[in-house]
């Protein structure tokens, strides 16, 4: 049932007259109370009578205790008093991401570890009528999505920012722009550290871009200012593109540092990319003038990333954990593919030390960390019961793939003993792939309530 979408004001009460608020109410208690209201939600009690009979403080007991945004979309949808108490409440603890696939169809991560029936990811009319989209990043609750043109070396046409709930659409600057040359604005930035330059424009000539992964400092309706920065990959040349509100054009970057991007991440107001060519990590620092942001600092971060013995390659990912940055690596020894990995390693990362200083842990106290090609996060697992913590959920892509291989390796690692599990292994290859054959990359997406 969508979350727009109001039921009939009618149930049974009986049907919770065996409920009883404690003072302190047991998750047992909550999940009692939780299965028989979706089940009325459901529509398996056939005797409809008042829904908004049903006590506030209910409600906010069960919206706090379900672990899936899909079912707290439709407790929210049963009548408008729920809805009223739901949106009354404390933020709740944030409910079990979700796997964005191809064509906006999604999969819910559930309790036990396992992934949901597909579902199709409702759309504003405007952007559900476009076709033809794909997702390539998230943060809380918007997803960032790009429309695709046909033919692939033409890129992008648009790109948004969408909030699944609130059907809110930012509309960013098309990845393609012709503009006067009378408007363009460059700089040649030296890399600190390091050899070579970034040059950066705003207002640039025409250029093609597509995106593969977008990232925001904040959410949008956060109530402070926030920046997208997007990696687009065009005929193997990679850019860094940068936007805030207000600004009719991206600040396009592109260097040596950038051509080869590993992952690209924010924290602490800089943005970093890991360049998989020079195995460093560079950091971007960024200032806003008359002609929109623009980057006044690349430093390489001079340090030695972490190696294993019989390792032939690694793949890296940033991921933010509790104001932390962590370096998540991948050790392959043989050929890809997580059968082949000799070791994963999570390290925390110093970015105050000069060099940078990793230290490897073992532990997340209590979370988890979910990797994909466009969003990577940790989540507090703590919060319900069932989930196992210190566990690294991947789905990523093949770095040299082999013929008819899947498009993407899918497997979760215990921190713990080091185990190696397959996951998700329900979810087809085809949901991996466009209409038209094209691979298009999974997101995770952390919904805020």
């Amino acid at each position: 049932m969508d979350a727009g979408t109001e039921a009939p004001c009618e149930t049974n009460p009986s049907t919770f007259s065996q409920f009883r608020i404690p003072s302190r109410p047991p998750r047992a208690w909550c999940c009692r109370l939780a299965v028989a209201i979706v089940s009325v939600v459901a529509g398996r009690d056939l005797q409809r009578r008042s829904w908004a009979e049903i006590p506030g403080d209910i409600i906010g007991v069960v919206v706090g205790r379900l672990p899936c945004a899909e079912d707290r979309a439709r407790l929210r949808s049963v009548c408008q008093a729920w809805r009223s108490a739901a949106a009354r409440l404390h933020r709740p603890p944030p409910p079990l991401p979700l796997l964005v696939l191809s064509n906006l169809t999604f999969s819910g991560f559930c309790p036990d570890g396992a992934m949901t029936e597909t579902r199709r990811i409702p759309m504003p009319v405007g952007l559900a009528a476009a076709g033809d989209v794909r997702c390539v990043g998230s943060c809380e609750g918007w997803l960032a999505v790009v429309q695709q043109k046909k033919a692939r070396y033409l890129g992008d046409s648009a790109c948004f920012l969408v909030n699944h709930f609130s059907r809110q659409v930012v509309s960013l600057p098309p990845p393609f722009v012709s503009t006067h040359l009378v408007d363009v604005y460059c700089r040649s930035l030296p890399i600190i550290n390091g050899s070579g330059v970034v040059e950066c424009t705003i207002h640039a000539a025409q250029y093609v871009m597509s995106f593969c992964k977008v990232i925001l400092s904040s959410p949008p309706d956060s109530g402070s200012m926030y920046t997208v920065a997007a990696i687009s990959v065009h005929r193997n040349g990679a850019k860094l593109a940068l936007w805030r509100p207000g600004m009719t054009s991206w600040c396009i970057c592109y260097g040596g540092c950038i051509s080869k991007f590993s992952d690209v991440a924010v924290y602490q107001g800089k943005f970093y990319i890991l360049s998989k060519l020079t195995t460093n990590l560079f950091a971007f620092e960024i200032t806003e003038d008359g002609h929109g942001i623009m980057v006044s600092r690349v430093e390489r971060c001079v340090t030695e990333l972490p190696q294993v013995k019989d390792s032939y390659g690694q793949r890296w990912n940033l991921v933010e954990w509790h104001g932390k940055l962590l370096l998540v690596v991948r050790y392959i020894g043989g050929s890809e593919g997580w059968h082949n990995i000799c070791k994963v390693s999570v390290f925390v990362m110093d970015v105050s030390a000069n060099p940078f200083i990793f230290t490897e842990i073992s532990s997340l106290d209590g979370d988890c960390i979910f990797i994909s090609p466009c969003s990577s996060m940790s989540f507090p697992t703590h919060h319900y019961d069932g989930i196992e913590d210190d566990l690294v959920y991947f789905i990523d892509g093949y770095l040299y793939p082999a013929k008819n291989a899947p498009p993407f390796d899918k497997f979760v690692y215990n921190m713990r003993d080091c185990a190696l599990a397959p996951f998700a292994v329900d979810i087809s290859d085809d949901n991996f792939r466009a209409s038209d054959g094209r691979v298009m990359s999974p997101t995770w997406f952390f919904p805020s309530g």
